[in-house]
């Protein structure tokens, strides 16, 4: 029956069918060929944005060899900066949470440099289709947060089309993404020495990247969770198995910015399935991708190595599989 409507929705025209992650471009697959790992070269720099501020599956993971918005009757919170509240609650992990109800930010909100933004569960984005893999700018995020800003308690709708952008040493909070667009999160510029901790949430139904990493130092993923991150080629529409997809990471060291660093990754407590890698990082940059207590389905690789390049050419794949530069061993991956 699935199949069915399936094969007639194509015929009708897909676009027209309901995409269960608000997107219609995950309704059409494209050609089985491998996409380009970068679609464009990525400025490490932060452009300047029009922005309000808040105020005051069937795979080895161990090869021989390397080659809508809710509505609700409780009030929206201000759109005020203030503590992260202890009584709010931090979901690790597992479906998307209920909602307090849903805001349309006529422009993206800035949190201020040291400053946290509560969003008590309510859904924000921006109003606005989703683009699929055309790159955006700051002016299309939800959310920018300056170094050493805090988020939690948000999830980020559908309509939107850059989701959180980051100046570096930025935390994160049961922030969850119901359906990703071009990116979910993009640290834009960070220091070597600073780390982003992202604890709890989760996104679902990405094209592509979830986690773009683009400045240096260090990005610490825990308790997320990530489902249905990647493309799946039309030939193969029917077939569930993460060879089915022409991609689809959920965290990418950026391979061909105009500015390149050393970065770094740290994943613990992580879920993920139905995605083509975990990870994709440059190896010829030092990167590296640590990995502990990992669930995967439907998972192709877990760690996937790259020569990057500041050239904007397309960073070619070098490896795969457990490395000086993917750190773990059978013990930290689980196959669900």
């Amino acid at each position: 029956m699935q199949y069915t409507v399936l094969a007639l929705g194509l015929a009708l025209g897909v676009s027209a069918m309901p995409s269960p992650y608000g997107h219609s471009h995950h309704l059409s697959p494209r050609d089985c060929e491998e996409p380009s790992d970068e679609s464009s070269s990525i400025s490490a720099g932060l452009t300047t944005a029009t922005s309000s501020y808040l105020a005051p599956i069937e795979t080895s993971y161990f090869p021989a060899t390397n080659v809508s918005s809710s509505s609700s009757s409780a009030a929206e919170p201000e759109m005020t900066i203030m503590p992260i509240s202890s009584s709010g609650s931090s979901t690790s992990g597992g479906s998307l949470p209920a909602s307090s109800g849903s805001s349309a930010l006529g422009a993206t909100q800035t949190i201020a440099p040291g400053e946290s933004f509560d969003g008590g569960m309510y859904v924000y984005d921006r109003g606005v289709s989703c683009t699929g893999q055309a790159e955006g700018g700051d002016s299309d995020a939800v959310f920018i947060i300056e170094n050493g800003g805090s988020l939690s308690n948000v999830i980020i709708g559908p309509n939107q089309i850059e989701g959180v952008h980051c100046e570096g040493a930025c935390t994160l909070t049961n922030v969850w993404w119901s359906a990703v667009c071009e990116d979910a999160f993009t640290i834009k510029k960070q220091a070597a020495g600073e780390i982003t901790t992202i604890t709890g949430g989760g996104a679902f139904g990405a094209e592509d990247k979830v986690l773009q990493h683009n400045g240096g130092g260090t990005m610490s993923v825990s308790g997320f969770t990530v489902d249905n991150f990647g493309e799946r080629c039309l030939k193969k529409l029917f077939e569930k198995s993460a060879n089915a997809l022409l991609s689809g990471k959920l965290y990418r060291s950026c391979g061909n910015c105009d500015e390149m660093y050393e970065r770094h990754v740290i994943f613990s407590d992580v879920t993920a399935t139905e995605g083509k890698s975990l990870a994709g990082i440059n190896s010829n940059y030092g990167d590296t991708a640590t990995f502990t207590n990992v669930n995967v389905s439907g998972v192709k690789d877990i760690c996937v190595t790259y020569t990057g390049n500041d050239s904007g050419d397309e960073p070619e794949k070098n490896g795969s599989g457990p490395s000086d530069s993917c750190i773990y061993s059978e013990s930290d991956i689980t196959e669900l």
